[in-house]
């Protein structure tokens, strides 16, 4: 059989001949659409699945807001959770904390939950939630605590805040509710704000302040805001001490320089150094690695507008001021007023007038004009020596004044969440539905 005639056997036997063309075409038309369906059902299940893990991974999908009447606005910073997973934070800021514009009071707001799918219908919770609203007295931070029997399980929910009490004005003209709240009537008769969470999302972040059966909201406070300011203050105080160390070092070669360098033999008698400097050192290490610094400043003369308390192994959370006041002083209020306004005048740098360069020969080296060449060389010793006790003193006092003084401030406002700071804890603070 020769190939032309094996040929048109096969394609007889595959029915490729031109009486199976409408055959032919439904065959190739059903592969198409096998093929297209099962594409199809990979798509939907692989979106099915990303959207699964999208929804396990995110816990905040509203980051910020702005209540319906007063127009206030807001932040939220963050969904923290115990390490049990049966305890959640949703964390919120006012922006305009210091505008007396919202109440300090967690007694004047209620909250109110329920589940939701992602097409923002309502859905019965999976687990029983109670609650609880902190206020951080008037820093502007401002919390919902949810308590579930269980683990939180994975859910979008819908969690609304009302302020009973408005400090804010709004002309009812003014006031416009967006689309997607104008279908629930009580955004236009209360001031509320909605947010959606998911506590259960593996994005949160397990927090130890919320560990343990009471709410401590100064715990809390602490972790969540002020650790992390404390910690950037101490690096700075770090970065300041080995500032501080150099200049040391410059200041002692620049000494050194005024028993090598001379003027036709003469030299220059090393001038008393300042109080504020006289007998300085920064001992210690930096830090390296997971070793911590051990940095200190070692000191006899202290800015009468600052503190040289040790505060490397204190902290905010523990407290400082109790440590440093007087005996018999009973207010931080009244020795850190005192503090800032001090009796002694401090507020002029070291010049070079104010210290002493006589020469070997008992002439005075500020005797010398500026003009004259010959003395230029002993000259540049006392205009750098003068300018590196200026930088040292300038650097010391801002360790000492704004750099301890910070660390106080952060002590203070921790004491004022402890004094002002408030929790609703009732029954009907959280209604879930």
């Amino acid at each position: 059989m020769s190939a032309k005639e094996t040929i048109a056997t096969y394609a007889k036997k595959l029915k490729l001949g031109p009486h199976h063309a409408i055959e032919r075409f439904g065959i190739m038309t059903t592969c198409f659409a096998v093929a297209f369906a099962l594409l199809l059902a990979g798509t939907i299940t692989s979106a099915i699945v990303n959207n699964r893990a999208k929804i396990s991974e995110t816990a905040l999908y509203t980051t910020s807001f702005t209540t319906s009447r007063t127009d206030l606005s807001g932040s939220v910073e963050g969904i923290y959770t115990n390490s049990e997973r049966d305890r959640a934070l949703v964390l919120m800021r006012f922006r305009d904390a210091n505008s007396g514009s919202f109440s300090a009071d967690a007694a004047n707001y209620q909250a109110f939950l329920t589940g939701s799918n992602e097409q923002l219908a309502t859905e019965t919770l999976r687990t029983n939630i109670t609650g609880s609203i902190i206020l951080f007295g008037s820093t502007g931070y401002l919390g919902v605590v949810l308590d579930s029997d269980a683990p939180f399980a994975q859910q979008i929910m819908n969690l609304t805040l009302r302020a009973n009490s408005e400090l804010v004005y709004a002309e009812e003209s003014s006031r416009e509710l967006r689309e997607d709240l104008r279908d629930d009537g009580s955004f236009a008769e209360f001031d509320q704000w909605r947010l959606f969470i998911n506590p259960g999302a593996t994005g949160t972040e397990e927090v130890s302040s919320l560990d343990g059966g009471r709410v401590d909201p100064v715990a809390i406070y602490y972790e969540l805001v002020v650790a992390e300011q404390e910690q950037e203050i101490r690096e700075e105080m770090d970065q300041q001490l080995l500032q501080m160390r150099a200049l040391l070092s410059r200041i002692d070669e620049y000494d050194g320089e005024m028993s090598r360098i001379n003027v036709d033999g003469v030299f220059i008698e090393p001038p008393e150094v300042p109080v504020q400097i006289a007998g300085d050192s920064v001992t210690g290490e930096a830090a390296e690695g997971d070793t911590e610094a051990t940095l200190d400043l070692e000191t006899e003369w202290v800015d009468p507008r600052g503190f040289d308390f040790d505060w490397r192994s204190g902290s905010v959370h523990d407290g400082y001021l109790d440590s440093i006041m007087p005996p018999g002083e009973t207010s931080y209020v009244t020795f850190l007023g005192d503090k800032a306004r001090p009796e002694e005048d401090v507020s002029s740098m070291i010049s070079a007038n104010d210290l002493e360069w006589i020469l070997t020969d008992g002439n005075n080296l500020k005797d010398y004009g500026s003009s004259d060449q010959l003395m230029k060389p002993l000259r540049d010793i006392m205009n750098n020596t003068t300018q590196a006790y200026q930088d040292y003193q300038r650097l010391k006092s801002s360790y000492q004044v704004d750099s301890h003084g910070s660390l106080l401030e952060l002590e203070v406002m921790l004491r004022g969440v402890d004094s002002s700071g408030s929790v609703n804890a009732d029954e009907e603070v959280l209604l879930t539905y």
